[in-house]
């Protein structure tokens, strides 16, 4: 009797900006990474305006180093545009259930695409308009 083993296919994010709500956060532990063990977290995204083929939404994921550095991926990429301040402590739970827009970009690695978020944006209160860019831009 053969033993068939097939690589599971996720659908991705399609490219471009997409509503999603942060639905959970996982503790990775210590993992190995190019500059040695680093204790890490996931972050997933589930998209509102996407669906899969069997009609459930999106996930796209974000793995951080659990770090409260002003300069960290966590706080520079994620809790900061998002508005949220650290100090010396943060739980990482509280970010589950936030509503965000994250801008995705495909890159293709080792034969496959892969969905990266590129950037994370606070979603605007209804009514309040963008701000007027700088005349010195024109």
């Amino acid at each position: 009797m053969s033993l068939v083993i097939k690589d599971k296919v996720y659908e991705q994010l399609t490219e471009g900006l997409h509503n999603v709500t942060i639905t959970k956060v996982e503790d990775l532990g210590p993992q190995e990474t190019q500059f040695g063990t680093k204790d890490r977290l996931r972050v997933i995204f589930t998209a509102s305006d996407q669906k899969d083929k069997e009609n459930n939404a999106v996930d796209v994921r974000m793995t951080f180093t659990k770090s409260l550095h002003v300069k960290s991926g966590f706080v520079k990429q994620l809790l900061s545009p998002l508005g949220f301040s650290v100090g010396n402590e943060f739980d990482a739970n509280d970010i589950v259930g936030t509503k965000c827009q994250v801008v995705i970009q495909h890159k293709e690695s080792d034969g496959k695409t892969y969905a990266n978020v590129t950037a994370i944006l606070r979603i605007r209160p209804a009514g309040q308009k963008a701000a007027a860019p700088a005349a010195e831009n024109f």
